[in-house]
């Protein structure tokens, strides 16, 4: 499957790009950013074509899928358009800026026969992936509560579009405590209803830096969301079920490397892990879902859906009320 990269910045750059590259089906061969000198560079560091022109990459009949690497303001409206230019989107985290958006980007790419799926990579994390394994198999019985802590120390930089609610919507949990609630949703299920405390503890710019969230499952049981830009986390998911316990250290993370440990009914035991990237696995699952017409692991729906748990822990900050999640 051959790829185009919407946007030239340090994700692009670092994982994205490299991933495409790496991936045993797909092909990097375009990129877009409308600071031409931008995507000149990147063109030259992958050895693509450059764009600085949406309309014109999105009339290079070779790109079959895009990956949106833009800020989220941009998400809504460039996800429309490589919709309506019959191309496949996987769209990076959040998915929008309101869930308003991520259903027009659900509406537009079943309009026109696309697939979209949000770039959630954690759930393709090796940790992840075994961790769900270990749940299927009950290793420790039914799941009572996760606790799962995924924080970055994040002090005011002058000019960083984070800060401004405008371009990123939101704080700490627009831009990775959605990567959590992804993870928990794939390895617990469908969540119902939050509870959440929403702040600025250290930094005073105008989004939160601090959220602590419950989460309630409909299959039963609980999670804790630990997610902040004022302090810097180890990042782990912890599983309390009623004959034991794992700590998952990696799965709230980029790179393909942790370790899952447990005690089940009194005995300590480490999980092997077999890693692969995520990026990569993100990649080629995505690729293959477009040749050979499977499923993904996680539709547009779904990245709409984790929009509007964001939205509840916003609201349940902002009244200090309960706000239960509605099915559309």
């Amino acid at each position: 499957i051959k790829w185009g990269i919407l946007g030239c910045g340090n994700l692009a750059d670092k994982k994205i790009a490299p991933a495409i590259r790496q991936a045993s089906n797909a092909e990097l061969i375009a990129v877009m950013d409308s600071n031409s000198e931008k995507a000149g560079d990147f063109a030259d560091r992958h050895c693509v074509r450059k764009y600085s022109d949406l309309d014109a990459f999105l009339s290079d009949s070779e790109i079959s899928a895009v990956y949106i690497a833009t800020p989220p303001f941009l998400h809504c409206e460039q996800a429309i358009k490589i919709a309506d230019a019959g191309k496949h989107i996987l769209c990076e985290k959040p998915m929008a800026l309101n869930s308003s958006e991520a259903k027009q980007m659900v509406k537009t790419s079943q309009d026109n026969q696309v697939n979209l799926m949000v770039g959630f990579m954690m759930r393709f994390h090796s940790c992840s992936l075994r961790a769900k394994e270990l749940i299927e198999e009950e290793t420790i019985g039914k799941i009572v509560v996760a606790d799962a802590q995924i924080s970055w120390l994040n002090p005011p930089q002058e000019g960083a579009w984070r800060y401004n609610p405008e371009f990123s919507g939101g704080g700490c949990l627009m831009d990775f405590g959605c990567h959590a609630i992804d993870l928990l949703t794939f390895l617990l299920g469908e969540i119902v209803e939050v509870s959440a405390f929403v702040d600025n503890v250290v930094f005073d710019y105008p989004v939160e830096d601090t959220v602590v969230a419950m989460l309630k499952f409909a299959r039963g049981g609980y999670a804790i969301l630990n997610n902040c830009f004022s302090t810097e986390g180890d990042n782990r998911l912890f599983l309390y079920g009623n004959k034991g316990r794992l700590v998952i250290s990696g799965a709230l993370g980029t790179e393909p490397e942790g370790k899952i440990e447990g005690i089940v009914e009194g005995t300590s035991k480490a999980y092997p892990v077999i890693f692969k990237d995520p990026y990569v696995a993100e990649i080629e699952h995505f690729s293959k879902v477009i040749s050979e017409g499977t499923a993904p692991t996680m539709f547009g729906e779904e990245g709409l859906r984790n929009m509007q748990i964001v939205e509840a822990i916003y609201q349940s900050g902002k009244t200090g009320k309960t706000v239960k999640i509605e099915k559309e």
